[in-house]
């Protein structure tokens, strides 16, 4: 059973009553990410994030840590381009706890400055890994020629300069001014009273701040880019993307799945038989969908040796080309439909999962499904829902290129796609 509770002072409330089982996932995701901040702001969402760690009004690191050890939980965080969130897995019979625990985090952070000058040594060691991996760097790098200065492109983390500067007013006055309630979707699946938990939450919220401020977002304009770059890195990281329009119905984000599915998002998929076991030409290559707030794309990563980079690019080219001339056969589609349905099954023990499904499905589309309606979606899907979308996006004018890493790989520059 999923319920959807939205208070007056704008939070929404999803839960999902899983009466069997012996835990409970709980997340408080914020509608505010690394896009919603203003330059002199970047990287500050992510700050935040590592911030909620660092003590509470009542609770100093260390307690926030071991009251969630003590039960044998855990609690995470991750930032993105639209999203902040926190969240936790517990035995069940500890709701009250960890919702205490994660509202006290969010809402009473004390961002001690001791504290913040001691996480910039650790977000700054952070922005270091990132410059080290390659597949990382590549995609900031994609997305900055794909999407020019927009802000989706910043980068989750911000700079070096723009992280030695924040300073407590400067973090507390961004606190403040998005971290509220009316910004913020709580989701909770697991095994777990429904009334009591409204009541635990709604009497916890009820006296916050009502208000939303948030920057307002605007649609990117894509830029047609093929770009060859030098570094320092082993391999070449090849992304291949295409923008695509956002689903107008839900069946929609299902046709998405199974499409690419079927090309690049399974072991059995022709991407992988075909570049990976067939020809050996790397080691990773798959596709994924990615969404946000007025736009998608549809995106292909491999990575390989420099001396592979022409066939690794007529290889790709001549699957593009082939997945327009020859859609997907129906049993091509039917195994796609199995494996998603496979995953589902499997994914419907883990209450992370399943918490983490209904917020994002609510965050994307307004609405979440039970498992009953997504199977059924999934069946409706046909060779026909898929052939049409092959026949709008794959096209070698919607897609841009970016071979990125090892040095000499600009001496490839003429392998370009032309399927």
């Amino acid at each position: 059973m999923i319920i959807s509770r939205k208070l007056e002072n704008g939070t929404q409330i999803l839960l999902e009553r899983v009466k069997d089982a012996e835990t409970i996932s709980l997340g408080f995701w914020f509608l505010h990410g690394s896009r919603d901040e203003r330059d002199e702001e970047s990287g500050f969402s992510h700050f935040l994030e590592h911030s909620f760690f660092k003590g509470t009004k009542k609770r100093d690191t260390f307690t926030i840590a071991r009251e969630i050890d003590r039960v044998g939980g855990f609690l995470n965080a991750f930032t993105e381009r639209e999203l902040t969130c926190i969240h936790t897995m517990v035995p069940h019979e500890y709701f009250t706890l960890v919702v205490d625990i994660i509202y006290d985090m969010v809402f009473n952070a004390t961002l001690d400055k001791k504290e913040i000058e001691k996480e910039k040594l650790v977000v700054l060691n952070e922005l270091k890994i990132s410059e080290d991996v390659p597949e990382e760097k590549a995609f900031d790098i994609f997305l900055k020629e794909l999407w020019n200065d927009h802000p989706l492109c910043q980068k989750i983390t911000g700079c070096e300069s723009s992280i030695i500067g924040i300073n407590r007013e400067k973090l507390y006055s961004f606190y403040k001014r998005y971290f509220v309630p009316a910004n913020l979707v709580i989701a909770i699946a697991g095994n777990f009273n429904l009334g009591n938990a409204i009541r635990v939450l709604t009497s916890l919220l009820v006296n916050q701040s009502q208000t939303r401020i948030y920057k307002k977002r605007i649609s990117p304009v894509r830029h047609l880019s093929t770009k060859y770059i030098n570094d320092k890195f082993n391999q070449a990281h090849i992304y291949i993307g295409a923008p695509f329009p956002l689903a107008q119905q839900v069946k929609d984000y299902y046709v998405e799945l199974i499409l690419s599915t079927c090309f690049g998002e399974s072991m059995s998929s022709r991407l992988f038989q075909k570049i990976r076991e067939d020809e050996g030409l790397c080691y990773s290559i798959y596709s994924h969908r990615a969404y946000f707030q007025y736009s998608a794309l549809w995106i292909i990563y491999t990575n390989t040796l420099l001396k592979l980079i022409p066939k690794l690019i007529a290889a790709l080219n001549r699957e593009l080309r082939s997945l327009y001339n020859n859609p997907p056969l129906k049993k091509e589609v039917e195994d796609a439909k199995c494996h998603i349905k496979g995953t589902m099954v499997l994914s419907k023990q883990d209450m992370e999962v399943r918490m983490k499904r209904i917020a994002r499905q609510y965050i994307v589309m307004n609405r979440v499904l039970t498992y009953k309606e997504s199977l059924a979606i999934i069946e409706s899907v046909t060779q026909e829902d898929i052939a049409k979308i092959i026949n709008s996006l794959i096209k070698c004018e919607n897609f841009n290129l970016l071979v990125y890493g090892c040095q000499g790989v600009t001496k490839y520059k003429n392998h370009i796609l032309k399927f």
